[in-house]
């Protein structure tokens, strides 16, 4: 019994990295990561036009992952099970480089469609605050959003990403583990 126990284990551990490694490929979307002028009522827009945006690039670094937990099988046959990892972001950005810690949810339906729900919190390394952060995941389409809202110093700010569909070689927390591009927006409301 406890062989097929860590079998089990092992066989859906396989699953969950394939699902993620397939999972954090990134994002097409092709939605504007902020409205534009003509969609504002003119209120927003006078609000928009004081508001700062400041945009970035770089990498998220998968650190670790942990275990799957809760793995069932509901009627028709999708699997659910939870998820979580550790993650560095890297962007230059002193407002958002640091620790990622995930939670979630993965669901799988029986044709092969992933979506990963998770719940993200990102401590910069340089600020008092966190990023909480809502991003899902799809496969196959291949997408990858994110939009989180600052704590402590970060107060009042957002974030938007995605991410890229290309895995890159090598990550800076863990040299077994590959890191993936992050490209979007961080939103100051005005004074």
């Amino acid at each position: 019994m406890k062989a097929s126990s860590a079998v089990a284990n092992a066989a859906v551990s396989a699953v969950l990295m394939a699902a993620l490694s397939s999972l954090v490929v990134g994002c097409t979307d092709a939605s504007p990561v902020s409205p534009t002028a003509s969609q504002l009522s003119p209120r927003a827009a006078e609000a928009a036009a004081r508001a700062s945006s400041t945009p970035f690039d770089g990498f998220i670094n998968f650190c670790q992952a942990g275990d799957p937990t809760g793995f069932r099988i509901t009627p028709g046959g999708a699997v659910h099970f939870g998820v979580s990892n550790e993650n560095r972001w890297v962007t230059g950005n002193p407002l958002i480089d640091g620790v990622e810690h995930n939670t979630g949810g993965a669901n799988v339906n029986p044709h092969g469609k992933v979506v990963v729900n998770l719940d993200n919190s990102l401590k910069p390394d340089a600020v008092n605050g966190t990023w909480e952060i809502q991003q899902q995941f799809r496969v196959p389409d291949g997408v990858s959003t994110g939009v989180g809202h600052g704590t402590g110093d970060l107060q009042g700010m957002t974030i938007k990403f995605t991410t890229d569909p290309v895995f890159l070689p090598t990550s800076v927390c863990n040299p077994d583990l590959l890191k993936s591009g992050v490209h979007g927006v961080i939103l100051s409301p005005g004074n």
